[in-house]
């Protein structure tokens, strides 16, 4: 059951670093008809994207120590 936790955050990270866009439209798709995200949404998500991938590696890491 842990793994399932940690391979859900690893990708989760990926799709923020990856397609911030497409998460954007996921999260907004009520709110906006046609909108587009900011330059600063997407350079946060992948500045968080980046801390689950190395937090996700953290914790597989420390479940074997």
């Amino acid at each position: 059951m842990k793994y399932i936790w940690i391979v859900l955050l690893l990708l989760l990270g990926i799709a923020m670093v990856g397609r911030p866009d497409l998460l954007w439209k996921i999260e907004h798709f009520w709110d906006m008809k046609n909108g587009e995200p900011s330059e600063l949404y997407i350079a946060l998500m992948r500045v968080m994207g980046t801390f689950c991938i190395i937090g996700s590696i953290i914790f597989f890491i420390a479940l074997f120590i």
